[in-house]
């Protein structure tokens, strides 16, 4: 009998309580999502490319740096590094840079730098890829004229 009754009271004190005592209070949210265009990049190094000498009878020959490193980040399609300088080369010099593909895209190989960008990488799709080389190649002939100059180049990452 004491199996039965117990089971009972137990109920009667339960239900004895008021009915939002034991009820949740139950709230809503709307969240919103939006996932923009990304288009990063970033290039490190400062490479100094000096001609020096050359062989008797022959063209001097060109000097590279591949110290130089840049990183990208897209989830873009098909998007295209571009790179320039800030001003025209000396005449009978030249100044081509190497960028090597961040895992997609396809690099162009040497190209020769202008005030006018140019394509350096292109097809680029969906990728974070860091510490990918920057190669640069400095050229001239005898017939240039002594300098010394700093020049700024612009990489820009695009569609």
């Amino acid at each position: 009998m004491n199996r039965v009754i117990r089971p009972i009271l137990i109920v009667l004190v339960l239900s004895s309580f008021p009915a939002g005592l034991f009820a949740a209070e139950i709230g809503t949210s709307a969240v919103t999502f939006n996932l923009q265009q990304i288009s990063e990049i970033s290039v490190t190094g400062s490479p100094t490319l000096t001609i020096s000498s050359a062989v008797a009878g022959q063209q001097p020959q060109p000097v590279t740096d591949a110290t130089s490193r840049y990183a990208i980040s897209t989830n873009g399609t098909n998007t295209r590094i571009t790179a320039s300088i800030d001003r025209e080369m000396p005449v009978h010099t030249s100044l081509e840079i190497r960028l090597a593909a961040p895992g997609s895209g396809t690099s162009l190989g040497y190209v020769t730098l202008s005030p006018t960008p140019a394509d350096v990488v292109t097809g680029i799709s969906h990728v974070a890829s860091g510490s990918r080389t920057v190669t640069y190649r400095f050229s001239a002939t005898t017939a240039a004229e002594v300098f010394s100059a700093s020049y700024t180049v612009t990489f820009t990452l695009t569609d």
